[in-house]
């Protein structure tokens, strides 16, 4: 089976999370929230400054607007969210309002499928906030709801307490699936009466870290990277609740170099499964077949640093990824029915400052 394609426009905006500033782990050089116009057949833009704010380090949009954490450092206290209306003509961010995150270094953010809802995971501060959205203008409103998580992991560097790493709102039931790297566990929630209700807890490998999910198009399975471990794990759907099915390794048996897992992403056609790698500085690329089994073709060097994310461009026929250490977004052709490491091939190179997250329009 093939990928599914779908014809692209002739121009689609593509915007960058970035860091702005000198952190532990990271150089940030960007000025504020980065974008580029993408004209088809894997060709990107110049990347310009959409607007300034300090380290957008996620980005997402709906329905015309574009909504932003800002990862302050956790000695500061609570970060923040933005959101901004979406100037196509003009290329330009038109910002609606900022909201205080409710915890420290928010680090991901969703927008419900209603588009009535924000949701932000605060990594270091532990917790989860919920939001209200203005339904005309998308306008973030006060904070509904605070959830703070409890517990630890085994891993003394970086599990000595919570760390929600991602919010992800399940395509075919009503779930918000909330990814928490310090507890080892994706715990799971629901939206009654403007609170986020606690509906379910999936329990990871001690020590694994989960940190990023995609989901399958069916929306009855998805996969789960370990950062930590550096492990892929399907799970599917059930009566009672998401069960693992089966885990695999990103990198080949004969990596030697400290590696960790950042991104994961699904094709079209929910056939192909790619997952980036940090350290290893790769994109491994997985068939998804009968079974829920998980096959590794082949780990594809991403010719950068630190691949923090990958995405698929609107048509589906080319990957990018943002390599955050070596400042660049690098472009690869998808061929999916090719054998090893041919189903990703180099096409260009594009200067992007420290770009960590990518984010259709």
């Amino acid at each position: 089976m093939s990928a599914v394609t779908t014809p692209g426009p002739e121009h689609e905006d593509l915007f960058f999370g970035t860091y702005t500033e000198r952190l532990p782990h990271v150089d940030g050089q960007a000025p504020g929230i980065m974008r580029a116009s993408y004209t088809g057949h894997g060709q990107l833009g110049e990347a310009t400054l959409a607007t300034v704010l300090r380290n957008p380090s996620w980005v997402t949009t709906f329905e015309g607007v574009l909504y932003a954490v800002s990862e302050t450092h956790a000695e500061e206290g609570q970060g923040g969210v933005s959101a901004y209306r979406i100037n196509s003509e003009q290329h330009t961010l038109v910002l609606l309002g900022m909201q205080p995150s409710g915890g420290a270094d928010p680090a991901h953010l969703a927008v419900s499928p209603d588009g009535r809802h924000l949701v932000v995971a605060n990594y270091s501060g532990g917790s989860v906030a919920l939001f209200g959205l203005q339904e005309e203008t998308g306008r973030i409103g006060e904070r509904l709801d605070l959830v703070q998580h409890e517990g630890a992991g085994p891993n003394e560097a970086r599990q000595t307490s919570p760390h929600p790493h991602m919010v992800a709102f399940s395509p075919a039931g009503p779930e918000l699936l909330v990814v928490d790297l310090g507890i080892d566990a994706v715990l799971v929630y629901r939206i009654e009466n403007e609170r986020l209700v606690p509906a379910g807890r999936i329990d990871c490998p001690p020590g694994s870290g989960p940190r990023h999910l995609a989901f399958h198009p069916s929306g009855d399975t998805f996969f789960l990277v370990g950062e930590l471990d550096n492990s892929l794990t399907t799970f599917r759907r059930t009566e009672s609740g998401f069960v693992a099915v089966g885990s695999v390794s990103l990198l080949p048996d004969d990596t030697e170099e400290p590696s960790s897992a950042a991104a994961v992403r699904v094709d079209p056609s929910g056939e192909l499964v790619f997952a980036s790698n940090r350290g290893h500085d790769s994109v491994s690329v997985f068939r998804h077949g009968p079974g829920d089994a998980l096959s590794l073709i082949a780990s594809v060097p991403v010719r950068g640093r630190a691949p923090r994310d990958v995405a698929l461009t609107p048509d589906g026929q080319y990957l990018l990824a943002a390599n955050q250490n070596s400042h660049s977004v690098t472009v690869f052709s998808v061929d999916p029915q090719a054998e090893g490491a041919e189903v990703l091939s180099f096409v260009r190179e594009h200067h992007v400052p420290t770009p960590v997250c990518l984010a259709w329009l």
